[in-house]
């Protein structure tokens, strides 16, 4: 999956990593993508979930899930 290609030689700790990962996980789970497909929107979503990581001071996947989901102008469900 993209995020984990671009994870890799990050600065970031383990837990904002897996935070990271869930966060991703979640967003493509509720986009229905799949796989361990790469294409612009799964690179998409992995950047847009990297931005609101590093921007949120706390460590929760869902909100930072939900945030990007939001920036992506996705609605909920």
């Amino acid at each position: 999956m993209p995020i984990y290609r671009l994870l890799a030689n990050s600065a970031f700790d383990s837990d904002k990593v897996r935070v990271m990962e869930e966060a991703y996980e979640c967003a493509c789970r509720q986009l229905e993508l799949c796989g361990d497909h790469i294409d612009q929107l799964t690179q998409l979503v992995a950047r847009k979930v990297i931005e609101k990581a590093q921007a949120e001071v706390g460590l929760d996947a869902k909100l930072i899930c939900e945030r990007s989901l939001a920036d992506l102008r996705v609605p909920k469900y």
